[in-house]
């Protein structure tokens, strides 16, 4: 809530133009194409996929708590990213910095840029699979994808710094949300951890 008055407020912009001018002083077709690949992935079509596979399987699992929480953490950001899309006055990024349309087909037309709805999605999605699969490589694999992405918003001059950092908060306050009542594989101890037996009272005979 405080990055959305401090984004709101303007007190961002300095930084927000500086960092966005840094992003696009020198373009790659290379980095095109890779900030495509992010665009999709962030986009509604395929986090919606991704969102609903991932609750299928965590059903199957018999997680039924913690697939319809991810869900409906998914659902529930989404519509909150809409409502401070509509309110939140943070200026759109100048339409001379896009460097392409967005491949998205859903994304719902919008007066204001906060927070960065793929941000928020990316975030979500790849969060949950970071806490619940935790292998060293993947795990890094998706922070640098989550950076890459991040990257590219400014890169592609979608967003504003501010509205991708809003983003990434409205994902992590998703995920704390879905998996804040102790899911085992997010939050237990490391395996071979032993834990401490737990005292019995006796009892006299």
């Amino acid at each position: 809530m405080c990055c959305s008055v401090v984004a709101g407020a303007g007190l961002l912009r300095p930084l927000d133009v500086t960092v966005l001018g840094l992003a696009q002083r020198w373009t790659s077709e290379v980095v095109n194409k890779i900030s495509l690949i992010t665009s999709v992935v962030g986009g509604v079509e395929f986090i919606a996929v991704a969102a609903i596979a991932l609750a299928a399987g965590l059903f199957i699992q018999g997680r039924r708590r913690l697939a319809s929480r991810l869900l409906a953490a998914f659902v529930v950001t989404g519509i909150i990213e809409i409502v401070f899309k509509m309110v939140v006055p943070q200026a759109p990024v100048p339409g001379d910095a896009l460097r392409g349309p967005d491949p998205s087909l859903l994304d719902i037309s919008t007066p204001y840029p906060y927070p960065s709805g793929h941000m928020l999605r990316a975030v979500l999605l790849l969060g949950a699979i970071y806490l619940l699969w935790p292998n060293g490589p993947m795990r890094l694999a998706i922070l640098a994808f989550l950076v890459v992405s991040a990257a590219s918003r400014l890169y592609l001059g979608t967003h504003w710094p501010s509205d991708i950092l809003g983003g990434a908060l409205l994902g992590i306050a998703g995920l704390a949300w879905a998996f804040e009542s102790g899911q085992p594989s997010a939050f237990s101890s490391q395996p071979g951890t032993a834990r401490a037996p737990t005292p019995r009272s006796k009892v006299d005979t």
